[in-house]
C-alpha cells in the first residue's frame, strides 16, 4: 500500500511538471524580472513585455488582468498607493497609475543616463539603480513630471537599491555594497562601502544587517548598525546565481537563478545556513514577501507563489503563472 502511494505521488509530480512545461510552450512566454505586491494584485516587471498585473486573490488560479507596454524594458517595479514605479531600462523611470489595476496607464516618466534596473520609493523620492550611471535620485511628488535631482556615480554597475533610514544601500556589481547618505536627497554622498561582495545584484536591510545577493558567491550578511563602518558578519554560498533576497520571519528567501529558491536560516547572521531548496519551472530572478507568502518572478514562468509553513519551510506545491490566458 505504501509503495502504491509513493508511486502515485511520483507520477503526480511528473504530471504537474509536464503540465507546467506544456502550458509555457503553448502560449507566449511570460518573463518575470521583478515583482511587487499590494492588495490582491501582483505587479510584474516583464522586460520587453512591459508591466503586467496579476490577480492573486486565488493563488491556485492566477489570472493576468492587464498588460502595459513600456517604452523600454521593464526590469524593476515598486508599487505603493495609486502608483507603480517601473525601472524601464534605457527608458528610465515610468510612473504608472494603478488606481484601476485592470487598466494601468503611464502618467509620467523621466529618462535616466544609464540603464534603469531597480527602483525603491521613499517619501517624495525614488532611488533608481541605473547600472553604469550609478544611483539616480528622482523627485516624484508630481507624478506627471518627475525629475532627477541628484546623481551619484558608483564604482561598479548599480543593480539594486534599498532605502533604510537616511541611507540608500546600492548593490553595485563589482563595486560591492555602496552606502549612500540621502538625508538631503539633492545632496547625496557616499558614507561607506564594502567591496567583499564580488558581484552584488540585490540588497535588503533588516534589523541592522544588509543582506546582499552576490550572484555566484551567494549571500553576504553585512553589519550596518553603524552605516559609516559596515563589516561583513557572515556568508553562505548558494548552488545557483543569487539574484534576489527577501527576509520573512527567521528566513532569507533567495532567488537563486537556475536553482530556484533557497531558504536560509538567518537567526544568527554570523552563521547563515541553507535549510531547504525549491525548484521552479524557470530561472528565478527576484522575490517579494507579504505576510506568510512568497512571490517570485522568473524567466519562463512569470510569477510563482509559495506559502511559508511553520516559519521554517515553504509549501512545495507552489502555483505558477505560465500561460497568458490563465
Amino acid at each position: 500500500m505504501t509503495r502504491n502511494i509513493s508511486l502515485l505521488l511520483v507520477c503526480t509530480a511528473i504530471f504537474m511538471s509536464l503540465m507546467l512545461v506544456t502550458a509555457g510552450a503553448e502560449g507566449e512566454e511570460l518573463p518575470g524580472l521583478d515583482v511587487y505586491v499590494i492588495g490582491q494584485h501582483a505587479y510584474v516587471a516583464g522586460g520587453a513585455s512591459g508591466l503586467y498585473v496579476v490577480d492573486i486573490s486565488r493563488p491556485a488560479n492566477l489570472k493576468r488582468v492587464a498588460s502595459l507596454g513600456t517604452p523600454g524594458e521593464a526590469k524593476g517595479v515598486y508599487a505603493i498607493g495609486s502608483f507603480a514605479y517601473v525601472a524601464d531600462g534605457s527608458a528610465g523611470l515610468q510612473i504608472v497609475d494603478i488606481r484601476n489595476p485592470a487598466s494601468p496607464r503611464i502618467l509620467g516618466s523621466v529618462e535616466t543616463p544609464g540603464d534603469a534596473r531597480h527602483v525603491y520609493v521613499f517619501g517624495d523620492y525614488a532611488c533608481v539603480a541605473d547600472a553604469q550611471a550609478g544611483l539616480q535620485i528622482i523627485k516624484i511628488r508630481d507624478a506627471k513630471g518627475p525629475r532627477i535631482v541628484a546623481t551619484i556615480d558608483t564604482p561598479g554597475e548599480a543593480h539594486g537599491v534599498y532605502v533604510a533610514g537616511d541611507h540608500a544601500y546600492v548593490a553595485d556589481g563589482s563595486g560591492g555594497l555602496q552606502i549612500i547618505n540621502i538625508k538631503r536627497p539633492a545632496e547625496p554622498r557616499v558614507a561607506a562601502s564594502v567591496r567583499a561582495p564580488r558581484d552584488a545584484r540585490a540588497v535588503q536591510v533588516i534589523s541592522g544587517y544588509a543582506y546582499v545577493a552576490d550572484f555566484s558567491a551567494g549571500i553576504y550578511a553585512i553589519d550596518v548598525s553603524n552605516p559609516t563602518r559596515p563589516r561583513v558578519a557572515g556568508t553562505v554560498d548558494t548552488p545557483g546565481e543569487a539574484l534576489g533576497v527577501y527576509q520573512l520571519y527567521d528566513l532569507l528567501i533567495v532567488a537563486d537563478g537556475s536553482r530556484g529558491l533557497q531558504l536560509i536560516d538567518n537567526r544568527d547572521p554570523k552563521s547563515l545556513t541553507i535549510v531547504s531548496s525549491y525548484d521552479t519551472p524557470g530561472e528565478t530572478r527576484n522575490i517579494h514577501g507579504l505576510a506568510s507568502t512568497v512571490y517570485t518572478a522568473g524567466s519562463g514562468f512569470g510569477l510563482g507563489i509559495f506559502d511559508v509553513i511553520d516559519r521554517s519551510r515553504l509549501n512545495p506545491n507552489g502555483h505558477f503563472l505560465v500561460h497568458p490566458d490563465r
